[in-house]
């Protein structure tokens, strides 16, 4: 593998990044399991509390259209950093809240952090990697999300019942100071030459880019589908198969670890398969996961449906995000930060709308209505694919 041959600030960037991604992933999942402790130090209610998650999520969906471009005006280098000095500030003012508002404050602050580093991290992979060393590396780093995902939650869990919650933000904030170091000394400065544009005429080019749109749109529909089953799957799995709190969790930790394995080592099949392709297959394979979820009673059927969907998840949207960072080079920032928002979007959406069938439908028809999304997804891939041809 590459990456073992590469000298040794080459893989501290990568490592950098990978590290980064995991710890703002981790973040923004292992709040869950601290609210109720919270509502306790401050005296307030779970749903007060869970304030908290609502104002992080809004100031990312917001700040990433907003902060994120600015990395096609200054080098993403320093965008990056001045991300993670934004969050670990955000984490900072968490640690040392003295009240509810101001523990609020700090997760804005870090979601707006998040916003402005993220985007930008997929902008400095794309421009940084080219061919199969980009699908290698885009692969690797966004199975950090996956792990995040995997292990957020239980390491919240089990952080909070072992110490003082504010010890929580105080490990994510001195993890944060030390990967900003490491990627302050690894990172490359490279001299580009950025255009001095405006955010109108950015978004203008985009949407001026029937390619830009079409693969905003395939984030779109595939994250609706996908986060209208996976934001109710743990209810699924409680009612239908009668399981306490810590075997739905299991459920959950095998899905994130399936996917991160899936992740990681997307690269290859990417570059086997070529990129619009690796989003068709792993569209299609995940609407057949999905079909397995659908009125089954067998534990077993539905969890090896679980496995197989974070696998082709973990390779179709790998391939997905590879794809977009290169579409439009001048643009990059800009663009990965409408991905993001589409992503919040579709989960919005999903959860939304989600809610309202679940009580009509049930888990099912939710499934049903999901596989009808991502078919959507993967006919505006294959519309993609004869325009860029």
């Amino acid at each position: 593998m590459w990456v073992m041959q590469a000298s040794l600030k080459k893989q501290g960037f990568v490592m950098g990044l990978f590290l980064i991604v995991f710890v703002i992933g981790a973040d923004s999942f292992i709040i869950s399991p601290l609210l109720p402790a919270l509502a306790q130090s401050y005296r307030i209610s779970i749903a007060s509390a869970a304030l908290s998650v609502t104002i992080y999520a809004i100031c990312y969906a917001v700040g990433s259209p907003l902060l994120g471009p600015l990395g096609d005006r200054y080098p993403k280098r320093t965008l990056v950093l001045t991300g993670v000095a934004i969050f670990f500030s955000g984490s900072l003012v968490c640690t040392l809240a003295p009240t509810a508002g101001w523990f609020n404050v700090g997760r804005a602050i870090a979601g707006l952090g998040a916003a402005t580093t993220l985007p930008n991290v997929w902008a400095l992979i794309g421009q940084t990697f080219r061919g199969k060393r980009l699908n290698l590396i885009m692969g690797m780093t966004m199975a950090a999300l996956s792990l995040s995902i995997a292990l957020g939650v239980p390491l919240g869990a089990g952080l909070a019942q072992l110490a003082n919650w504010r010890l929580v933000f105080v490990a994510s904030a001195g993890l944060i100071l030390l990967v900003g170091t490491i990627l302050y000394l690894v990172v490359p400065r490279v001299s580009t030459t950025t255009m001095r544009v405006n955010y109108g005429q950015a978004y203008r080019q985009i949407g001026h880019a029937v390619t830009a749109k079409l693969a905003l749109l395939i984030t779109l529909t595939w994250m609706t589908g996908f986060y209208a089953v996976y934001t109710f799957l743990g209810t699924f799995v409680t009612a239908q198969f009668h399981l306490n709190t810590g075997s739905t969790g299991m459920v959950f930790m095998v899905y994130g670890l399936s996917n991160f394995i899936a992740s990681f080592f997307s690269g290859p099949v990417t570059t086997r398969l070529g990129k619009l392709t690796a989003v068709q297959w792993g569209g299609s394979l995940s609407i057949l996961a999905l079909a397995g979820l659908v009125n089954h009673h067998s534990l077993w059927v539905v969890m090896g449906s679980l496995v197989l969907l974070a696998i082709v998840q973990g390779i179709g949207v790998t391939a997905l995000n590879t794809m977009i960072v290169n579409l439009l080079p001048a643009q990059r920032s800009t663009l990965m930060a409408c991905n993001s928002a589409m992503l919040y979007l579709g989960l919005t959406v999903s959860s939304g709308i989600g809610g309202w069938a679940y009580a009509r439908v049930g888990f099912s028809g939710l499934t049903l209505t999901a596989m009808g999304a991502l078919l959507v997804a993967v006919g505006l891939t294959q519309w993609l694919r004869r325009r860029l041809n």
